[in-house]
């Protein structure tokens, strides 16, 4: 199959002759058998090398890789892109590591083109071709996880994930070899995944593009997911084994309804004026948006919620000075979440935002769509199933047997923390009937839009309006803005001022403008404070037992 997609993916028009109109469902029907057998193989464990032709073989994370790889495939379509996903899959079911570099390293120079990164990307598989336990292990792995990271910020579509893939599988891979490293080791990679992380999110945050503000968000999810991995392979963390289902869940859900995100980024952007403007397609869209937040029951929200399961019992089984470490590590954790998070909102507004002119998007843009919304609910309502098939996703011990109630529930070996996201979706909307309710019978909106009590210039600061003063009647929206720095320069530079300044009792009347500013800004700290009760609170925690340490007997 895998030869086949190669095969149909480079081949030109005229040799393919009536069949290359249907080249796209072609493509998409091969992928899709593919992943289906994947899925499969996974599903009765087939391990074992081919015995016609034994370069290539399955073992435990192979096959569901495999599956991943073939969603992204589907959503790619011909050409170099197509070529680097199959040598991807290719590299993944390769049992020599020096046959995995040659295949990734390859697709990775056909996802970097021409330039710099078509010279740097190759050298991210160089850790494949040495011996695990060299002392330029690590270094080198802190390397690949920056250049990959590099790679996903820079791809645009649904090719973004597929470097990502790559990093993780070779990252996997070499931990589960080495196991436990040293504190410095750990610490170069944490920052690595942080580091990418962290640039994947101000990409997120600053980018205006949708294809660049998406792509940032996979490299953001990428370097959280080299986090999680790192402390779930060596670490010498009690509940390790924690976070290596947080890896697994974020391989299942998140990935898929980022997949549709990418492709609606890329289709908008080929298109130019295409907007989702049927209200199934929005729909489609908030669904996959919502299967990649933090909001209960989606599929961010089960990762986050198994990592502060893995912080909790590290924090129980560790040593004080550990027990603090693991509490900033998944604090940081959660902070990147949140963060993506609000990239997710901002990607959501310019995603079904579009000029007054615009088309509606093709068929062809809502078809991935109601794949990718579809199978990213089925993993994030029943997480069951994507944990007993990619069970072997990452090394660790083996689950126990599944049964009809573990379909529906997220659980640890060992462990007695479980979370079902069919009873918390119940309870949501449970709620919010509860609301619907309390609303419809007394008449009362419990979330009433707040009402400015003082106008724009009685809060501390002059008004300087910089608009030229037209001839019509003046807009009361742009009077109510207020910009800081104009405010104060109009302020202090003006003629009346400078004279009032020089007066006596000028002093005394500056003062009360500053005391008032201050008021407000203090007014301001003080609510951002109650808001962030929670974070200031674990600060506080950390750092009494940071004291403990040294005060206590």
């Amino acid at each position: 199959m895998l030869v086949a997609l190669g095969v149909v993916a480079v081949v030109p028009d005229r040799l393919l002759r009536g069949t290359a109109f249907w080249r796209a469902e072609i493509l998409a029907a091969l992928w899709g058998l593919a992943g289906v057998t994947a899925l499969i193989g996974a599903s009765f464990r087939v391990e074992g090398e081919l015995g016609w032709f034994p370069v290539f073989g399955a073992d435990g994370p192979s096959l569901p890789m495999l599956a991943i790889l073939a969603c992204v495939g589907a959503l790619v379509g011909r050409g170099r892109a197509g070529v680097a996903c199959v040598l991807a899959c290719l590299g993944v079911l390769a049992l020599s590591p020096l046959v995995f570099g040659l295949f990734t390293g390859t697709a990775l120079v056909l996802l970097a083109g021409r330039g710099k990164r078509g010279l740097c990307l190759p050298f991210a598989v160089l850790p494949a071709c040495i011996p695990a336990d060299s002392s330029l292990s690590v270094p080198l792995l802190g390397v690949m996880v920056l250049l990959v990271g590099w790679a996903v910020g820079v791809q645009r579509g649904p090719l973004a994930v597929l470097p990502a893939c790559i990093g993780l599988f070779l990252l996997g891979r070499l931990l589960a070899e080495v196991g436990e490293l040293p504190l410095l080791s750990q610490v170069v990679l944490l920052v690595c995944g942080g580091v990418v992380a962290c640039a994947g999110l101000v990409q997120a945050m600053r980018d205006q593009q949708g294809t660049a503000l998406v792509a940032g968000l996979a490299a953001c999810w990428y370097g959280m997911l080299v986090f999680a991995l790192v402390l779930a392979l060596s670490s010498p963390l009690g509940g390790a084994d924690t976070f290596r289902t947080t890896v697994v869940l974020g391989m299942g859900g998140p990935v898929v309804a980022l997949l549709g995100i990418l492709w609606t980024a890329q289709w908008r952007e080929a298109i130019g004026s295409a907007v989702l403007r049927t209200q199934s397609a929005r729909w489609l869209l908030g669904v996959v948006l919502l299967q990649c937040s933090a909001l209960p029951p989606c599929g961010g929200f089960l990762v986050l919620w198994a990592a502060l399961a893995g912080g909790n019992y590290s924090v129980e089984a560790t040593q004080p000075v550990m027990a603090l470490l693991a509490l900033v590590l998944v604090v940081f954790f959660v902070g990147l979440g949140v963060v993506f998070n609000a990239g997710l909102v901002r990607a959501g507004l310019l995603l079904l935002s579009g000029p007054a002119g615009a088309v509606d998007a093709v068929p062809a843009m809502v078809l991935p769509l109601w794949v990718c919304a579809v199978l990213a609910s089925v993993l994030a309502f029943l997480p069951g199933i994507w944990l007993f098939v990619a069970d072997h996703l990452v090394v660790g011990p083996p689950l126990p047997p599944i049964t009809w109630q573990d379909l529906t529930t997220v659980h640890f070996a060992g462990h007695a923390a479980r979370l079902t996201p069919m009873l918390v979706l119940l309870g949501v909307a449970l709620a919010l009937c509860a609301t619907g309710l309390l609303v419809r019978l007394f008449g009362f909106m419990p979330f009433a839009p707040t009402t400015r009590q003082v106008t724009a210039w009685r809060q501390g600061a002059p008004l300087c309006d910089t608009t030229p003063a037209q001839s019509g009647p003046q807009d009361d929206a742009g009077m109510d803005r207020l910009p800081l720095w104009p405010a104060w320069r109009g302020f202090l530079s003006a003629p009346s001022t400078v004279t009032a300044l020089r007066a006596p009792g000028a002093l005394p009347r500056r003062g009360v403008v500053l005391w008032r500013y201050a008021r407000r800004r203090l007014f301001m700290v003080t609510g951002w404070c109650e808001a962030q009760g929670m974070v200031l609170i674990l600060l506080l925690m950390g750092v009494g037992l940071l004291a403990g340490l040294f005060v206590g007997k």
